[in-house]
């Protein structure tokens, strides 16, 4: 076994499987199963994830369910799920998928605040309610208006046939039985309905991750079951369904299975324009600066930003802006360090002094002035503000061991782009920081931010720094005749050779 974060992994090479290993909780299989990681020894709680060597699902060996009823949310949990947490857009983005016409009967399991239940409602024109025992649940009939029963899933509740929709976001990990899970929805659809689940992919169960990151998808003591795509898809066709669909995006597994052939709108930028102006308009309706607020039209300048809308950009950035200002004091387009309330001590409420999307909005600000066609080389400001702003926002996080993926990404993001508009600058500093940039806290990415970088010093005509890079790098590939960069790198370094050596004829 190898020692990593607070933990054991297995190693590959030693690692046995179990005779009298427990039988897999979704597919039953007897099989010895193998070990992926346990806690240490003499540590509390003890744990140990098992790999079911038929259906690749993983599973703990403690399969005691949690009391989710009385999963209590602190004042600080819940703004920052109001705020950045609950990746609305995520939401919006998977049920503009099922075209469904208005008025169709939208079932979500397990809703949590009823996101999903608003998206389904206000951007689908769904009938929709969900049930959820969660404190949570309260806050969102509350704030949102949208039908939910403070309750489990009881089947009784759901008549056979009714459903257009039924929808369990990060539910199935949290069932000592998700096939039996999975019957129950199926039942529930009428012949054409459709179910949606999402659920944390065991492919990010791997040592490069970072800690937090990984902890949100191990998340031991409540994840019972983690699927993979291969486990999920074999799960619904057990449970009847005879066409499926199962998408990775490395960390969340997303799946659409039905009885009937499966249509699902593909035109990725039609669902963005359905996402966005959903958030836009959600972002609208608030007439206070509150947390809601933030998190709606935070989400919509993102997403905006990311589709390159420049004028949905421009219509959410008009109000979030004086927003910002009015109430953080934050202007976006001038701050570069600290907060002073924030550099005290993380025990501070962050959430005071700043929203918690912070990082997310400035970088897209940053972004949508670069699609402005503005230089990359004179955004270093920009991009370096972000990590001097927030992390002291991640330190807060950590400290109340929140895992918040998107932020930790966000700043490694905005360290490589100063990377990279130093590099666009064709100063030798890329070299340093390149060599102390880390790789992603996805475990990949790295290698796209050197090979950019290469390109910016080849455009900038920097060919021997560039080549410089190359080698401090050893990227594997650059060796490979025929790498495109390698071309260009050649190229512009024979270039610059030309004009030397006839300036030193000349001279």
């Amino acid at each position: 076994m190898a020692e990593s974060l607070d933990f054991l992994w297995a190693d590959p090479a030693a690692a046995l499987p179990s005779p009298d290993s427990p039988s897999c909780p979704n597919c039953g299989s007897s099989h010895p199963k193998s070990l992926i990681c346990r806690s240490l020894p003499g540590r509390d709680p003890v744990w140990a994830l098992l790999r079911c060597p038929d259906c690749t699902a993983g599973f703990y060996e403690d399969q005691t369910v949690s009391d989710y009823a009385d999963e209590g949310m602190t004042a600080e949990s819940t703004t920052y799920f109001l705020q950045q947490g609950a990746a609305v857009s995520i939401f919006a983005d998977i049920l503009a998928h099922i075209q469904k016409a208005p008025g169709a009967a939208y079932v979500e399991i397990g809703c949590g605040f009823g996101f999903g239940l608003d998206v389904a409602h206000h951007a689908m024109g769904w009938s929709a309610r969900g049930m959820d025992p969660a404190d949570l649940s309260a806050v969102g009939r509350r704030l949102l208006g949208v039908d939910i029963t403070p309750a489990y899933f009881d089947p009784t509740t759901v008549p056979s046939g009714s459903c257009d929709v039924v929808m369990a976001t990060e539910v199935l990990e949290h069932l000592p039985d998700p096939g039996g899970f999975l019957r129950e929805i199926r039942r529930g659809l009428k012949p054409d309905g459709i179910a949606v689940l999402t659920t944390p992919d065991i492919a990010a169960v791997r040592p490069a991750i970072a800690k937090p990151v990984l902890s949100a998808t191990l998340t031991v003591g409540l994840h019972l079951v983690l699927q993979s795509a291969a486990s999920l898809d074999f799960l619904l066709r057990q449970a009847g369904f005879t066409h499926v669909l199962v998408q990775s995006d490395g960390w969340k597994l997303t799946a659409f299975a039905a009885t009937t052939p499966l249509a699902l709108r593909e035109d990725k930028a039609a669902r963005q324009a359905i996402a966005i102006r959903y958030l836009t308009e959600r972002a609208e309706s608030r007439s206070q600066d509150d947390d809601l607020y933030f998190g709606f039209a935070g989400r919509a300048y993102f997403e905006a930003v990311s589709a390159q809308d420049q004028a949905a950009a421009e219509r959410v950035w008009k109000d979030l802006g004086p927003r910002l200002q009015h109430r953080y004091q934050i202007d976006i387009d001038t701050i570069t360090s600290p907060l002073p309330q924030t550099t005290e001590t993380v025990s501070r409420d962050i959430s005071a002094v700043m929203p918690l999307n912070l990082a997310a909005i400035m970088l897209a600000r940053a972004y949508q002035r670069l699609q402005a066609v503005e230089a990359r080389a004179g955004l270093l400001p920009r991009f370096a503000a972000i990590n001097a702003v927030c992390a002291p926002l991640w330190s807060w996080l950590n400290a109340l061991q929140i895992g918040d993926m998107q932020t930790r990404q966000i700043l490694w993001v905005a360290q490589a782009e100063v990377a990279l508009c130093v590099a666009a600058q064709g100063r030798r500093a890329v070299l340093p920081m390149m060599a102390k940039l880390a790789e992603s806290p996805t475990g990949s990415g790295r290698e796209a931010i050197v090979r950019r970088s290469i390109e910016l010093l080849i455009h900038g005509e920097k060919p021997y720094l560039a080549t410089k890079l190359a080698r401090q790098e050893s990227l594997p590939h650059m060796r490979v005749t025929g790498d495109t960069l390698v071309t260009a790198l050649l190229r512009s370094f024979l270039r610059e050779l030309f004009y030397r050596s006839r300036q030193a004829l000349r001279g």
